[in-house]
């Protein structure tokens, strides 16, 4: 089983504040572009940043409650106290796998006259669909189970402890760098292929921006792996990794808006030499 870190920071709860508001700025920007110019790909870009921004408020709730009902954050948490955390972290997963449906149907969208997309169609989406749904239920049936242990009476070992086992968490991974590896990929040539700077420049910031968002999740799994290797040091969780993680999170909300809605006044910025 993945042990996910039971006691919140200040520190950290602050900063997912922060993404929780770099994500909606994003959203409310990307939907203001959809009303403008009413294209499909900006209206899934900005739902796939909507359901971000819902796993980020579960993991900021989930800490937030857990905080306020565990105040000594440098002890560990008794047996078969309510892990408000845990549930939130959960919660996050869910919504970050709706947010992956959604990130491979907008790089169909956008990317569609592409060989691969022209040949497949809307296959590799359903499908990336599809295996995401199964770690969706694979969470409900972590958080079920977790609810029925108090029904239930269990042990109090078992009560309000929901897991996140180390399977599940590498299954999710490798979707996740699906994601943003397939945007990385197509990316990158298009940004060969562009002849306009602005054009090369956006291509760069989403390039960025799939970057940012693989990061993200690599420094999670060492905020995992480093309190096993080294728990003297890391055993309480939250290490700089954790924080390093949600800091890439903020990157890719600037880069994913730079790429994809560049502001006129940087575009012209970037046309100007080329007007010359």
């Amino acid at each position: 089983m993945a042990d996910i870190p039971q006691n919140p920071k200040l520190g950290s709860i602050i900063i997912v504040g922060f993404v929780i508001v770099a994500v909606f700025t994003v959203v409310i920007m990307l939907f203001a572009k959809y009303l403008s110019r009413e294209k499909l790909p900006a209206l899934t870009l900005t739902i796939t940043f909507l359901f971000w921004g819902l796993s980020g408020i579960a993991v900021f709730l989930g800490f937030i409650l857990h905080y306020i009902n565990m105040p000594d954050i440098n002890t560990l948490i008794p047996a078969g106290e309510i892990q408000y955390s845990r549930y939130g972290i959960n919660l996050g997963y869910l919504f970050s796998a709706a947010s992956n449906m959604f990130m491979v149907l907008f790089i169909s969208q956008i990317f569609s006259q592409t060989p691969m997309f022209r040949r497949t169609k809307k296959t590799i989406p359903l499908v990336n669909a599809i295996l995401n749904g199964i770690t969706i239920g694979l969470i409900i049936n972590t958080l079920s189970l977790s609810l029925k242990t108090v029904a239930d009476g269990a042990d109090i070992t078992e009560v309000y402890n929901p897991q996140y086992p180390i399977a599940q968490t590498i299954y999710h991974l490798i979707l996740t760098l699906f994601s943003f590896t397939l945007l990385l990929a197509l990316s990158y040539k298009e940004r060969k292929d562009a002849s306009l700077r602005w054009e090369r420049t956006g291509f760069t910031f989403i390039i960025l921006y799939g970057f940012s968002g693989i990061m993200i999740y690599v420094m999670f799994v060492l905020d995992l792996i480093f309190p096993l290797i080294l728990p003297d040091i890391f055993g309480l969780g939250y290490t700089i990794f954790n924080y390093s993680g949600w800091v890439f999170a903020i990157l890719m909300c600037t880069f994913a808006y730079l790429g994809y809605a560049m502001p006129k006044r940087l575009r012209n910025l970037l046309k100007e030499p080329e007007v010359n």
